[in-house]
């Protein structure tokens, strides 16, 4: 919202403060505990206080003294309206008083009194809006918080395609800006624009996602793809599941929008935490013939039953390591029909290379396996001293 009648810090601290109380409006649990409802407590007090210190500033009416609390901003602004009381002064009394048994005696609230906290303050920090300055704290454009500037230029790309009624441009432009939003931080990995997962939303929810409005909005949204052989960025409407113009319309564009706002702002700087590495991502086996003549070996159809499902088989020699020889690729284990039946056997690895495109059985008592670090660029920037160590 652009409006010349205010200074941009009013604007500003509005926002903030909107931004705020969205974060803790929806709680996504029925019965939260203590220590989250405290924690809530103290954010609606700053978001209540940021606020109404933007109003007196706007009214010219801030307090005299050098250090200025909540409730002193009460009387200044109810003498703006004589014989009217500002809204919510009574809850913000009590507010104050929960808030400063939380941070200076350890006096923790009463859950079911304040669950609610989120969504009382924002209802009076609206009615503030509406009364002295004559705005809506919902239409308020919280997109002018939004940091990343190529996120913000797809969401007003998004928003001129609004204005042109092109609704399906609305949601491939979004599309395109939620997954900028996704790439630019660490903390947000493994998450795909345009799949409805649960998981997803569940992770999500932990920075103050409402996680039914994130669901809906990935049904309206196309898929969007990265190709590593052009570096190119593609979006595909799955038409067969919600990608056909009967999701294409105003009142869908216009939940779209407001709803991308409200995740950008919670996950635009969520905090990276570590991620579990997969095993294949940095690691590949090495087998080491501990004897010569070590065979790897391909079970086929005998020649001339190629067509044949089934029928007589051979083996065939693929390749043979001499004592010392490595060889690196990918170790798996082979369950061996003696094994099943008691059977004695010798165990048996399926050992596959797919560089030099050389697969089939090996004996395992012919063969010592280590895991050694891949020859990757992932491997060499970021983990350049992992150890080789033994396969189990």
């Amino acid at each position: 919202m652009k409006n010349k009648l205010f200074d941009q810090d009013v604007i500003d601290r509005l926002l903030v403060a909107k931004d705020l109380l969205e974060k803790i409006r929806f709680l996504p649990i029925a019965n939260p505990d203590r220590f989250t409802i405290s924690k809530h407590i103290l954010t609606a007090h700053d978001a209540a206080e940021l606020a109404i210190a933007g109003i007196a500033r706007h009214l010219k009416v801030l307090p005299k003294s050098l250090k200025t609390y909540l409730m002193d901003y009460f009387q200044p602004i109810s003498e703006t309206h004589p014989g009217e009381d500002v809204a919510g002064r009574d809850y913000f009394s009590q507010l104050n008083e929960v808030r400063i048994g939380i941070k200076h005696k350890g006096i923790f609230p009463e859950t079911k009194q304040w669950f609610r906290v989120g969504e009382k303050t924002y209802s009076y920090v609206a009615i503030w809006c509406q009364r002295y300055l004559h705005i809506s704290l919902d239409d308020l454009d919280e997109s002018d918080m939004i940091t990343d500037p190529d996120v913000k230029k797809q969401y007003d790309l998004a928003k001129i395609s609004l204005d042109q009624g092109d609704y399906k441009g609305v949601l491939e432009n979004l599309a395109l800006a939620l997954y900028s939003l996704f790439e630019s931080n660490q903390a947000l990995r493994n998450l795909r624009v345009g799949k409805v997962r649960a998981e997803d939303a569940l992770k999500l929810s932990a920075f103050g996602v409402h996680a039914n409005e994130f669901l809906a909005l990935q049904e309206f949204l196309p898929c969007v793809r990265y190709s590593n052989i052009d570096n190119q960025v593609t979006i595909d409407w799955e038409q067969e599941i919600f990608g056909h113009p009967a999701n294409w319309n105003h009142d869908t564009a216009e939940f779209c929008l407001k709803t991308f706002v409200s995740i950008a702002l919670r996950i635009q700087d969520a905090e990276w935490i570590p991620m579990a590495l997969d095993f294949n991502l940095v690691y590949e086996h090495k087998i080491t013939a501990l004897v010569d003549d070590v065979n790897i070996v391909q079970e086929r159809l005998i020649k001339g039953m190629a067509k044949a499902l089934i029928g007589p088989t051979e083996k065939v020699v693929v390749h043979t390591l001499k004592k010392g020889e490595s060889m690196r690729g990918e170790v798996t284990k082979k369950d061996d029909l003696a094994s099943l039946f008691g059977r004695e056997h010798k165990p048996i690895l399926h050992f596959m290379n797919y560089k030099e495109s050389i697969w089939g059985d090996i004996e395992a008592d012919k063969v010592s396996i280590t895991c050694v670090p891949r020859d990757a660029k992932i491997v060499r920037e970021y983990f350049p001293n992992l150890p080789e160590f033994e396969y189990k």
